[in-house]
C-alpha cells in the first residue's frame, strides 16, 4: 500500500528550493499532489503532499530529503498521513478581509467562523500599502454550507473597522 506524506520545508528563500525538493521526490518515485508555497518576509515556506511507492518508506523519504535540507539550509519535516481522509467538504465561499493593519484581525475573524462551524480550507494573507499606513488583506476559502454569516460579518466589520466581502464559489469553477 502506498504511503501518503506531508512534507514541510522552511528556510531562507533562494532560487532552486522547489526544484531540489521536487527532484528528490521524483528520484524516490514519489508523486507530488497538493502543494502550497510562499515567501514570508524573506523566508521560504512550503507544504507538499505526496504519495510514495509501496516499496518506499517514510524513513526513506526523510533520508532522501536530508541532503536537500542541508544544501538549501532548510528545516524539513516528513509526516505520514492517512491517504483516506474522511469526507472532505469542498469550499463554497470566498471571504475577503481588507483594512488597516492591526493585531487581532486573523483571530477575530477565524474565531467567529469556528464558532459557526465554518471550516477554513485555505487562507492567504498579505501586508501591503504604503510605509506608515499598512493595509492587511486576508483571503479565506471556507466551507460554510448553509450557515448564515451575515450577522457575524456585519459585527466583524464594525468591531474591526475592515471591509469584508463574501462571495459564493461555483463548485464547477473549482
Amino acid at each position: 500500500m502506498n504511503s501518503v506524506v506531508v512534507i514541510t520545508a522552511v528556510g531562507q528563500d533562494r532560487p532552486g528550493i522547489v526544484a531540489a525538493l521536487a527532484k528528490a521526490m521524483f528520484d524516490l518515485g514519489g508523486n507530488l499532489d497538493d502543494a502550497t508555497m510562499t515567501r514570508l518576509h524573506s523566508a521560504f515556506a512550503t507544504m507538499v503532499s505526496a504519495s510514495l511507492p509501496s516499496d518506499v518508506s517514510v524513513d526513506d523519504c526523510r533520508a532522501a530529503l536530508t541532503p536537500v535540507a542541508r544544501e538549501m539550509g532548510l528545516t524539513v519535516t516528513v509526516q505520514e498521513v492517512s491517504g483516506e481522509g474522511g469526507e472532505e467538504t469542498p469550499p463554497d465561499h470566498l471571504l475577503t478581509v481588507y483594512g488597516a493593519d492591526k493585531a487581532g484581525i486573523v483571530y477575530e475573524v477565524t474565531a467567529r467562523l469556528a464558532q459557526r462551524g465554518v471550516n477554513i480550507t485555505d487562507m492567504d494573507t498579505r501586508l501591503t500599502g504604503a510605509p506608515g499606513s499598512p493595509i492587511y488583506v486576508m483571503v479565506l476559502e471556507v466551507a460554510c454550507g448553509d450557515a448564515d454569516l451575515a450577522a457575524e460579518i456585519e459585527s466583524l466589520r464594525k468591531n474591526l473597522g475592515v471591509d469584508i466581502t463574501v462571495q459564493s464559489l461555483d463548485a464547477e469553477a473549482l
